[in-house]
């Protein structure tokens, strides 16, 4: 299960301090993405293109859909879709794909910020479960 504790202190720092974003989401054990609107990759930190086998600059640009898995791309895409409609934070866990193509257990928590570049952004809190 994610730390929900350590995600609300990285939350708290995001909302404080946005401009620091890509700091703030290396100081912390967790993976962390940051996806925008279009649900394409706008940030990752070390930890999450440790886990996920990718270098950054294979994921940032990219849609997130790339590290899902193809048999539930359609539900993560609509599920993103309306998280960016209703700004509500979920807490699910999920099975994603490595770069190799390991599947992966994952425990998310998700939040939004509206600040990070002054504009609408999912930030994705990743533990890997089993690591």
């Amino acid at each position: 299960m994610i730390d929900l504790q350590e995600t609300a202190r990285l939350k708290k720092a995001l909302d404080e301090r946005p401009e620091d974003f890509e700091q703030i989401i290396e100081d912390t054990d967790l993976a962390i993405c940051i996806t925008n609107e279009d649900a394409k990759f706008v940030a990752v930190n070390n930890n999450y293109t440790k886990w996920y086998e990718y270098d950054r600059d294979e994921l940032v640009g990219e849609s997130f859909l790339k590290v899902v898995p193809q048999e539930t791309q359609t539900e993560l895409s609509d599920l993103h879709e309306e998280f960016m409609d209703i700004q509500i934070e979920m807490m699910r866990d999920w099975e994603v794909v490595s770069k190799s193509g390991k599947r992966l257990k994952i425990s998310v928590d998700a939040g939004y910020s509206d600040k990070i570049k002054g504009a609408p952004h999912k930030v994705t809190f990743v533990q890997v479960e089993n690591a």
